[in-house]
């Protein structure tokens, strides 16, 4: 859900000194590094893979592995593009018969049976081995490799749940309170586009909203007001329906425990044919203003079903938070507190995520063309002129499921 929070932020991440693991894997691939280089210095000064390639008949792809390798400024960095044992054994013989000194090839060969050692020793396999190694500082590497496994978590969890949806749309609009100094007042719509079953599922939950509750650890406040859109709790009003999908979805709405409501969609169609579209709306009123304290105003989502795209907006009035800071976050293995996780529980996934500001008033999103004029056409009608309201936005695509994603802007003066 999108919330404006009056808590620390949970980023716990603390900087390591590498691993024992990390200074051999170092070693080893500036060894390789080394030795790859001075092969192709003695080739004839060889720089790119294109000649290494007619040169020495070998494909493209070893071609360009080589010239990472001997090229790479942080040779830790181009570990994943270490060859096979075949590979390097064609590029040893092709030397050879060019006439590179024999001390220059067994250098090669001593360096790729202490890599493979290393790999055995540490990983068990090569897979294994590129994750722990494209990890190091969370450098471009392993980034380049992040979307790819993301993907294939959607296509996995997809083909487990049986559920998927093009995006996740989530938006809050933040205004100070009229009638009462010190809270503020938070609109948050949201939804899925083109959720689609892939095969009959009695009820898959679409929506989820909390507020006041009692107990240790609950992650709700109390003495802030939850209604709909239309100022009441008429539960089935907490559906957006003139902006649903048509024929319109039939959705259930239930009350749970600890101030909980839930949207399940029920019998939905399978296929592309039968796809939803849903949104919700919820009015949050009497938030503490967290200007000057401990607070954020942010966007939390835990990703649980398969989505292509996240799209988390914030619509912030004039004159609050203009000089806040944003600050991104992925969290697993965390809870619905608002108290920390003991260490170990919860952690900071590396992330190159960033919110970007994108001016003033709702920005049009592609997968949803009607996005702007909803945010329109709901706020003229609570008041709010979000056209002149900036736009803060975090997209993300293929979110990893089962992680929190959080999005939020830190008051620079806050209490530490």
């Amino acid at each position: 859900m999108t919330k404006v929070s009056t808590k620390k932020s949970k980023n716990q991440s603390v900087a390591k000194s590498p691993s024992g693991f990390m200074d051999e894997a170092a070693a080893v691939m500036s060894s390789l590094n080394y030795q790859v280089a001075a092969i192709l210095r003695a080739l004839g000064g060889i720089k790119k893979a294109g000649d290494l390639e007619r040169l020495m008949d070998l494909d493209r792809t070893l071609s360009w592995q080589l010239l990472k390798i001997a090229e790479a400024k942080v040779p830790l960095e181009a570990a994943a593009s270490v060859p096979s044992r075949v590979s390097i054994n064609r590029f040893v013989e092709g030397s050879r018969v060019r006439g590179v000194n024999e001390k220059l090839l067994d250098g090669l060969l001593s360096a790729y049976n202490q890599f493979e050692t290393l790999v055995e020793r540490h990983a068990g396999d090569r897979v294994c081995f590129n994750s722990m190694v494209s990890a190091v500082g969370a450098r471009d590497g392993w980034h380049a490799a992040e979307l790819q496994h993301r993907r294939n978590v959607f296509r996995g969890m997809s083909h487990m749940l049986g559920v998927q949806a093009q995006t996740l749309i989530r938006c809050g609009i933040i205004q100070k309170s009229k009638e009462h100094s010190g809270v503020v007042n938070l609109i948050m719509v949201g939804g899925l586009v083109d959720l689609r079953l892939l095969w009959e599922i009695e009820r898959v939950n679409v929506f989820r909203s909390r507020t006041v509750g009692n107990g240790p650890g609950a992650n709700h406040r109390k003495g802030i007001r939850r209604t709909n859109l239309a100022g009441t709790e008429e539960l089935g009003s907490y559906l957006l329906q003139d902006f649903c999908s048509q024929p319109a979805p039939d959705v259930e709405m239930v009350f749970g425990e600890a101030g909980w409501i839930y949207g399940n969609l029920l019998h939905g169609n399978v296929g592309a044919t039968g796809e939803s579209t849903l949104f919700f709306g919820v009015n949050y009123g009497n938030i503490p203003d967290p200007t000057g304290q401990e607070g954020v105003v942010g966007s939390r989502c835990v990703m649980d079903l398969p989505v292509k795209s996240y799209v988390t907006d914030l619509l912030v009035e004039p004159g609050f938070a203009d000089d806040w800071e944003p600050n991104v976050q992925v969290l697993v293995g965390g809870s619905s507190s608002d108290q920390p996780s003991p260490p170990g529980i919860e952690r900071n996934l590396p992330t190159q995520l960033q919110m970007e500001n994108l001016g003033v008033g709702p920005s049009v999103i592609r997968e949803y063309p009607g996005y702007s004029s909803m945010m329109r056409t709901i706020t003229t009608g609570a008041g709010y002129d979000i056209d002149q309201y900036t736009c803060w936005r975090l997209r993300v695509d293929y979110p990893l499921y089962g992680c929190e994603i959080i999005g939020e802007l830190i008051d620079p003066r806050r209490a530490n």
